[in-house]
């Protein structure tokens, strides 16, 4: 649901309700007055008490001996009436009898299973209250009743409570304190009616209504099928699931479970603390983690992508900060790699600096993604997600762009480049790819599509060595830069069938602008000059003819290397 239009809502109800309530008195009072007109017609008439009488326009009630009843009740065709200290009929007033709260309509007549709003017993000016007279006439006083199916709360005095109510003694009064776990709370909206399977937007139950300030805050509650308030989890409400800390007020952003089932927040609002929460995804060491979006949102998110601030930045007001990816399963747990279970490698970030560079440092530049802690190495975590391969840091941010795995961290000792696509796409890319670099410049890749080790091929990781008479380095496409033929070095690594670890070998091609290797033994010329003089030499036939012997001395190798 949309908790911010129910907010709106709320509002309007607020607005109208006082409105409602006179409406209903006056239908109150125009039909007890219809129905106790008591005869006007005539001047006396018997009652089962006494015998009722009209002297000077004011009825009287008189006993068999001919005086006045005084302070009492007198029945008329099992209808009570109460005369006063001069007998005198007593109408639309409270009447205190025995110690016992009753009011008398505008015939006279003591109101029964009925509502009336009107100024305190002791007081004509107080505001108005809605008080309610049950079967024997007597005002509700302490208790709670069931009306037309709702359920109304009353204090002390009789008067009908709204907003907060909690149990006080064996009665009920305003709520004091925001224990709704503790002491029975409930929560009644301008009718005076408790909510149920409800949400209301209020202040907390400890907040003096008419004394707030700046530091109190409105929150989100939930009020269950018995009323009260909802804390811990809160499932199938119109199908979401919401969670609540021990005080009933709905949790939103980042949330952590924190005990069997007990809930909190893992981030800070920015008007207590500039918003910066000192403890990451990773270090809570959390059985729970979930995302829930803001506080008119607030139901958890699951089964899919979200895209957001960390947790240590999501309560800062900084729009130079940037949103990640983070994936949350079908059960509503936030992805954080956990090193009891899996295990992360070591890498290094970059971006495709300069795709016309001479050596990897020119191509590449590590590259922090202006992540919130400033890590360019880090350990990632491959999950598999939808059949799509991702990686993720220690927080369960999914990281985008080039990662390069470290060598000591892999079981076959190579280190391994890897493309996840661009900042909102991030799967592991494999095959051809057109990759443009921080100019704007584009660039061919190719990342192997399955495992070869024999033949240097590692799945998914960009290629060193041949692929299909094109020539790579890290992936990146290896063409002649300044001459028409050229010859690059590229050092490739193997893993021989049954072994585990790689064999290193800095392997030599001749390739041309377009990076196609050629494998013809003559002389190659840019214009008329002899750029490369590959007469009486040898090549491999295998994965684009590798040069594997020259003449050291009479070509000059590695000049403009790759690598």
């Amino acid at each position: 649901m949309q908790l911010g239009f129910l907010k709106q809502f709320q509002k309007h109800k607020k607005e109208s309700a006082f409105i409602m309530r006179k409406q209903t008195k006056l239908v109150a009072v125009v039909s007890a007055s219809a129905l106790l007109a008591l005869g006007a017609s005539l001047t006396s008439f018997a009652a089962s008490k006494g015998t009722w009488m009209m002297v000077d326009g004011e009825w009287y009630c008189y006993d068999k001996n001919g005086d006045a009843y005084e302070n009492t009740f007198c029945t008329s065709n099992g209808k009570d009436y109460y005369v006063g200290d001069d007998g005198q009929l007593v109408r639309s007033a409270w009447v205190e009898d025995d110690g016992n709260y009753y009011f008398v309509n505008s015939a006279g007549q003591k109101i029964t299973n009925d509502w009336r709003l009107t100024a305190p017993y002791d007081d004509d000016s107080a505001e108005e209250q809605w008080y309610y007279f049950k079967s024997n006439g007597k005002r509700a006083e302490d208790e709670k009743i069931t009306y037309k199916g709702k359920t109304y709360f009353f204090d002390s005095e009789g008067e009908m409570l709204t907003g907060w109510v909690q149990k006080s003694g064996d009665g009920w009064d305003e709520a004091s304190t925001a224990d709704v776990k503790g002491i029975e709370t409930y929560y009644c909206d301008e009718t005076g009616a408790r909510l149920e399977n409800s949400w209301v937007y209020d202040y907390a139950p400890d907040v003096d209504q008419d004394d707030i300030n700046s530091d109190d805050d409105e929150h989100w509650y939930y009020l269950k099928s018995s009323g009260k308030a909802a804390t811990g989890k809160k499932s199938n409400v119109k199908g979401q699931t919401y969670f609540f800390d021990e005080e009933g007020k709905m949790l939103s952003g980042w949330v952590v479970k924190t005990g069997s089932n007990g809930y909190t927040q893992a981030w800070n609002d920015d008007d207590d603390t500039d918003g910066h929460f000192e403890t990451t995804l990773s270090e809570l060491n959390a059985s729970e983690i979930h995302f829930c979006g803001d506080e008119d949102d607030g139901h958890m998110k699951k089964d899919k992508w979200v895209k957001a601030y960390s947790n240590t930045q999501y309560g800062e007001d900084d729009d130079d900060n940037d949103k990640y990816w983070f994936w949350i399963n079908k059960s509503g747990d936030v992805y954080v790699p956990d090193d009891s279970k899996e295990t992360g490698i070591g890498a290094t970030r970059y971006k495709l600096d300069d795709c016309e560079g001479d050596t990897f440092d020119d191509q590449f530049k590590e590259d922090n993604y202006d992540d919130d802690d400033n890590t360019i190495g880090l350990t990632m975590y491959e999950k598999k997600i939808n059949s799509k391969t991702y990686y993720f840091n220690a927080n369960g941010q999914m990281l985008s762009k080039f990662v390069k795995t470290d060598a000591s961290d892999e079981e076959d000792g190579v280190a391994k480049m890897y493309y996840l696509g661009g900042w909102d796409d991030g799967y592991r890319k494999d095959g051809s790819q057109t990759i443009k670099d921080e100019s704007g410049s584009a660039a061919r890749f190719y990342f192997a599509t399955s495992d070869n080790k024999d033949e240097g091929y590692f799945n998914a990781a960009g290629i060193n060595g041949a692929k299909s008479g094109k020539l790579y380095s890290d992936g990146l496409l290896v063409t002649a830069d300044d001459d028409k033929y050229e010859i690059k070095d590229v050092t490739i690594y193997t893993v021989a069938e049954g072994q585990t670890t790689a064999t290193a070998q800095v392997a030599s091609y001749i390739v041309n602008k377009s990076g196609s290797i050629q494998t013809a033994a003559k002389e190659y010329k840019d214009d008329d000059d002899v750029v490369v003089d590959a007469t009486g030499f040898s090549f491999s036939g295998t994965k684009g003819a590798l040069y594997k012997s020259f003449n050291t001395s009479t070509v000059a190798t590695g000049s403009n290397a790759t690598k």
